[in-house]
C-alpha cells in the first residue's frame, strides 16, 4: 500500500438548461366533411354575424397581404370570437373537440385552462379549418 499514488483529477461540472418537451394528451385528426355540421353548430351559437366580421376580403387586396398572412389574421380573429362568446358556445365547442380528439367531453372539461385554450386556437389555426371559412366568405361576398 505503501506504493499507491494519489491522483487527482479536475472533474468539470457542466450545467445545462435541458428544454423538456411535454407531450399532449390529445391529437387532433383532421377536419373532414362530416365535421360541418358540429363547425355549424359553433357558429350557430357564436352567431355567424360575429364571425362574418373577421374576413375582410378587401384586406387581402388593399394590404398587399399573401394568401397565408390573411389566413392567419383571419383564423386569430374567429379564435378571439370564439373565446368572446365561449359562454354560448360553451357545449358545442365541447363537442367538436371531442370528435375532433377522441376525448370525452367530460376530459375536455377538466383540462387545465391553458391546455384547453391552446386547442381550441390549435383547431382554429388548422389549415382545413382556415381553409373552410375562407371560401365559404368568398362565396358570401360574390
Amino acid at each position: 500500500m505503501d506504493n499507491m499514488e494519489t491522483v487527482t483529477t479536475e472533474v468539470e461540472t457542466v450545467t445545462a438548461e435541458v428544454e423538456t418537451v411535454e407531450e399532449k394528451a390529445y391529437t387532433l385528426r383532421p377536419l373532414v366533411a362530416t365535421d360541418t355540421g358540429a363547425v355549424c353548430k359553433v357558429i350557430s351559437a357564436i352567431g355567424f354575424r360575429q364571425l362574418k366580421d373577421c374576413f375582410n376580403l378587401s384586406d387581402l387586396t388593399e394590404q398587399k397581404k399573401t394568401v397565408d398572412q390573411f389566413g392567419f389574421d383571419v383564423a386569430f380573429n374567429i379564435a378571439g370570437v370564439v373565446f368572446d362568446n365561449m359562454q354560448n358556445a360553451e357545449t358545442a365547442i365541447n363537442n367538436l373537440l371531442s370528435s375532433l380528439t377522441g376525448m370525452k367531453v367530460a376530459d375536455i372539461r377538466k383540462m387545465p385552462f391553458a391546455d384547453y385554450g391552446e386547442m381550441v386556437m390549435e383547431v382554429v389555426m388548422k389549415e382545413e379549418f382556415r381553409d373552410f371559412f375562407m371560401r365559404a366568405m368568398k362565396l358570401f361576398n360574390r
